[in-house]
């Protein structure tokens, strides 16, 4: 079967969609796991909250059923979860592995304690070698990353992004732009040269606005003290994504995912 298709005059639509649906990439929430407390996740929301109660760990038997059905490309880029959380993650990438299937992974990259292991991350970085893209959430050049991302260790997080790319898997720095961190972008691409990540800044129009979002009691304290990003660094839609510094390795892997 032909992949994706540009729709034809003489094309039936529900044909046409059909054939081209499964070569979309499902974004998989795998669990209803997540170790940090991003302020404008959806899990800070009091929405997020039933959302979480009803979700559970994805099985491999409902995992399979998945990709058997999508043959082109895979997300774990969850709303409410972590892919890496997921007691099963590792079995998930082993079932993807040499498939020819490309699959962006977005994570923060907090390991805990006594699961994620230099062993545990060896193992995932294995597979899918020119397949996967781990895409690192860490939103600043230093420890000031916490700021938004609360609960996480940039140095940890850093220290596994180098083991990444010194096993050969591809590595993008997910910087999101705030208040805190725009005067350092400059920084962030030379850090990115120097340790051969490819940089992807990420502007959004998510304001913080308590009253505009049904936020969390708990979080609308730092949301109401949250440094907000200059009208400059601010984007015209949810989010604009610029790269910098790509590497050859996620050059090739983007031209292939086009809708990734």
């Amino acid at each position: 079967m032909a992949r994706f298709t540009e729709l034809q005059p003489t094309d039936r639509i529900a044909d046409w969609y059909t054939h081209n649906e499964v070569w979309e990439p499902p974004n998989m929430d795998l669990s209803h796991r997540c170790i940090l407390r991003c302020p404008q996740c959806l899990r800070q929301d009091k929405e997020g909250g039933p959302r979480i109660k009803r979700s559970y760990d994805l099985e491999v038997k409902d995992f399979q059923k998945i990709i058997d059905y999508f043959k082109h490309c895979v997300a774990f880029c969850g709303q409410i979860s972590d892919p890496i959380y997921n007691p099963n993650f590792l079995k998930f990438l082993k079932i993807l592995d040499g498939t020819g299937r490309r699959v962006r992974i977005a994570t923060c990259g907090q390991s805990v304690k006594g699961r994620h292991t230099r062993k545990w991350w060896e193992e995932a970085f294995t597979y899918g070698m020119n397949e996967n893209a781990w895409y690192f959430g860490v939103d600043g050049i230093d420890q000031k990353s916490a700021l938004y991302r609360i609960g996480s260790n940039f140095d940890e997080i850093w220290e596994t992004m180098r083991l990444g790319k010194s096993m050969g898997a591809i590595i993008v720095w997910q910087y999101i732009v705030f208040g805190y961190n725009e005067h350092e972008i400059e920084r962030a691409k030379e850090m990115a040269k120097e340790e051969g990540f490819t940089l992807l800044l990420v502007k959004t129009n998510r304001g913080f606005y308590p009253q505009e979002r049904n936020v969390r009691d708990s979080m609308k304290d730092i949301y109401n003290n949250f440094p907000a990003p200059s009208k400059e660094n601010t984007g015209k839609k949810i989010k604009n994504e610029e790269y910098f510094n790509v590497t050859r390795e996620v050059e090739t892997w983007r031209k292939t995912n086009r809708h990734l």
